[in-house]
C-alpha cells in the first residue's frame, strides 16, 4: 500500500492531518498513518482539472512546489514569477519537502530573497486554513509530465491556463533578478561543457568528453570549462569554483556558449539567452526547449525512451549509447 502512496500523483496526509511529501519518506523520514491527499477544498489537477482566477484571493499556498529537481525548480519559480508581477500583494507560500537538496533548496531562498516567494516553509506542516491551496506534490507521475511542455504543465497545474501565457513568461527570466557572485575565473571568454546528467539514460559516454572538448575548442577558440575532470589541455574543471547554486547559475550565465545534456544547465542558461546546444536521449526536446529561442536541442532518443525519465536497463543503456557514437561518429557536435 505505501509504494502505491509514494507513485500516487499528489502530497500525502499523516493521520489524517498532517501534510509530509513522499519524497521524504522514500529518503527515510517515518510518519504516522498515510493516506492521500484528496480534499475538495485542495486543488490537484492530476485528481480534478481546475482554473482559478488567482487576483481574487490575497493568498496561495503551493504544498511540494516546486519539485526536488535544480532544472524542474527554475521552471516552476518562472511560474510563480508570473503570479508574483501580475499580483504584486499576493501572498505565495511555498511548502518544501524536509530532505530536498540544499543546493536545490538554496534556489528557493534565493527566489524568496528577491520577493518572488513570500514564504518559504518545510514539511510536515499542518494543512492551510486560508486562501488558496494548490497540491503540486509528485509532479514526476502525473501522467502529463512526461507529455506536456514543462511551463506548460507547471502553468495548467498551478490553474492557469499555459495557453494564454505569453512566450516571454515561459523563459525562465526571473532568474536575471538573481544577485549573483562574479565568477571566480580569470576574466576570459569561455565555452561551458555540462554533459552529464542525474541520470545514466540522459549523460553523454564519459569516452566522448575529450573529442567533444576538442572539437569545442578548436569551433570557438576559446577555453573549456565544465563540472567534472577531462583530461585535455584546452579543459578546465571548475568543479569546486562552482560549489553552490548561486556560483554555478553564475558559470553558465557568464558563458559564450553551453554545450548540454544537463537540463538543469539548459534552464539555467535560457533563462539568461546563452547560446545552447542541448542532446537529448530520453523526453523529446520539444518538451524542454520549445520556449528557448537560443537552444539549438537534438533528439538521440526513439520510442523506447520517449517517456522514460530514467532507468537501469542495461539493455536500454547500450542502446543509447550506441545512438551517441553514431552521433559523434556522423557529426562535428
Amino acid at each position: 500500500m505505501t509504494d502505491n502512496l509514494l507513485t500516487s500523483p499528489g502530497s500525502l496526509l499523516s493521520d489524517g492531518q498532517t501534510l509530509v511529501a513522499s519524497y521524504d519518506i522514500e529518503q527515510g523520514q517515518r510518519y504516522g498513518c498515510l493516506s492521500r491527499l484528496a480534499r475538495p477544498e485542495i486543488h490537484n489537477a492530476a485528481l480534478r482539472p481546475f482554473h482559478l482566477d488567482i487576483g481574487k484571493h490575497d493568498q496561495v499556498t503551493v504544498i511540494n512546489g516546486m519539485g526536488v529537481a535544480l532544472g524542474d525548480s527554475v521552471i516552476g519559480i518562472e511560474i510563480l514569477n508570473t503570479l508574483r508581477r501580475r499580483y504584486p500583494e499576493l501572498m505565495i507560500r511555498v511548502l518544501r519537502p524536509a530532505c530536498a537538496s540544499d543546493s536545490v533548496e538554496a534556489l528557493y531562498r534565493m527566489a524568496h530573497e528577491v520577493g518572488i516567494i513570500s514564504e518559504l516553509a518545510r514539511l510536515p506542516a499542518r494543512l492551510p486554513d486560508r486562501g488558496i491551496v494548490i497540491d503540486m506534490g509528485n509532479q514526476l507521475f502525473r501522467r502529463d509530465f512526461a507529455t506536456q511542455e514543462m511551463h506548460d504543465f507547471f502553468y495548467n497545474h498551478m490553474g492557469l491556463t499555459a495557453a494564454n501565457i505569453p512566450i516571454e513568461d515561459k523563459q525562465n527570466r526571473w532568474l536575471r533578478k538573481l544577485s549573483l557572485p562574479d565568477f571566480p575565473g580569470d576574466g576570459q571568454r569561455y565555452v561551458l561543457l555540462s554533459p552529464g546528467s542525474s541520470t545514466p539514460l540522459r549523460a553523454i559516454p564519459r569516452r566522448h568528453y575529450p573529442e567533444i572538448v576538442e572539437r569545442l575548442h578548436q569551433r570557438f577558440k576559446l577555453p573549456v570549462l565544465g563540472f567534472t575532470r577531462i583530461a585535455h589541455p584546452a579543459y578546465r574543471c571548475i568543479a569546486r569554483e562552482c560549489d553552490s547554486t548561486p556560483k554555478f547559475i553564475a558559470a553558465i550565465a557568464g558563458a559564450d556558449y553551453l554545450y548540454s545534456a544537463d537540463s538543469s544547465a539548459l534552464h539555467i542558461a535560457a533563462g539568461f539567452q546563452v547560446p545552447t546546444r542541448a542532446l537529448f536521449s530520453a523526453i523529446p526536446p520539444a518538451l524542454r526547449t520549445r520556449y528557448y529561442p537560443a537552444c539549438d536541442a537534438v533528439w538521440l532518443g526513439d520510442d523506447s525512451t520517449r517517456q522514460l525519465h530514467q532507468s537501469n536497463d542495461a539493455i536500454l543503456l547500450q542502446q543509447v549509447a550506441a545512438r551517441f557514437d553514431r552521433f559523434f561518429q556522423d557529426n562535428e557536435l
